[in-house]
């Protein structure tokens, strides 16, 4: 009866040492070939693509390394457990449902990967995290708390012919990145500095009041916007698709219906300013809006050299 219980736990070890290799075999696999089609950048932001493929190269290893585990066990002198490790002429008692379960975790997440296509965040993922039509209200609530009696502006940026950006400690490149943009005939929000642009506008909305703006992006709505609005903005990402936020500016045109939901547009007009949900945002009154070819990189980050 001792022998027994030994067989089927050594019969046990073997079986869940190859499973366990074949799943990160199926992880490392999954990860290359997102990395092939070019597909990465849609789960990981750029910085963390390096320790993602070196993931992928320490999973091979790692299940290379079970898997030779699993090959000496059933070449090692217990050969009457290896021949008998078929699991079909007897059941185990090892198999219990909290294995299963831990089986299911790991299986079902790689089979709905390889199932579902690779495919950007698109607007009813916006409809569902919310639109961010406020981006600096991101960074004020992350520097309140103990911070907070510094969030109020103790100095200003003042233009030699145009209005003041008021700043503090947290909010000085953003003040400067404002006056740079002001003084521009026409603000282009590039993709470099995407996130930066719209915070900064947002951050002082009185002052671009009237200026002209061209802004590329997806076209977003929400069943809260009139029939002549949509919003037009990009996947903002940190480190990881799950952080991602989609941060926008609303657009009114007379044509809303000639732009549908996830179309890549750019949009040239001026800024105004509208109250939305109870929020003060800005707002382009379109006088152009034209297709767009969709970017390699369908997401905005931000730069890592802003403020430096």
């Amino acid at each position: 009866m001792t022998w027994r219980r030994g067989h089927h736990e050594n019969k046990f070890r073997v079986c869940a040492s190859n499973d366990s290799s074949c799943g990160l075999d199926r992880i490392c696999f999954f990860i290359v070939r997102i990395s092939r089609s070019d597909a990465l950048s849609y789960y990981v932001a750029p910085r963390m693509e390096l320790w993602v493929k070196g993931l992928a190269f320490g999973l091979y290893v790692l299940a290379m390394h079970q898997l030779y585990l699993a090959v000496r066990d059933v070449l090692s002198n217990k050969k009457t457990a290896a021949i008998t490790c078929t699991c079909s002429s007897h059941s185990h008692d090892q198999w219990k449902p909290s294995v299963i379960i831990m089986y299911a975790a790991l299986i079902v997440p790689l089979v709905l990967a390889f199932l579902i296509p690779d495919a950007v965040l698109g607007s009813q993922m916006a409809a569902k995290k919310g639109l961010n039509l406020t981006p600096s209200g991101i960074l004020l609530h992350s520097n309140s708390g103990e911070a907070a009696p510094n969030l109020i502006p103790n100095h200003k940026l003042q233009l030699d012919s145009g209005p003041s950006f008021p700043f503090n400690e947290y909010t000085r490149p953003y003040a400067k990145q404002a006056a740079d943009m002001f003084n521009q005939p026409l603000i282009t929000i590039n993709d470099d500095i995407y996130i930066e642009s719209l915070t900064s506008m947002d951050l002082y909305q009185e002052q671009f009041i009237g200026k002209k703006v061209q802004i590329s992006g997806y076209v977003y709505r929400l069943d809260s916007m009139n029939k002549n609005q949509f919003a037009v903005g990009r996947f903002a990402m940190r480190c990881c698709v799950a952080d991602s936020v989609p941060l926008a500016i609303l657009v009114e045109t007379d044509t809303p219906e000639q732009w549908p939901n996830d179309m890549y547009v750019v949009v040239l007009g001026t800024i105004e300013k509208r109250n939305f949900d109870g929020k003060s945002v800005l707002s382009i009154d379109a006088k152009s809006i034209d297709t767009q070819k969709v970017p390699t990189n369908p997401y905005v980050y931000g730069n890592p050299y802003f403020g430096n």
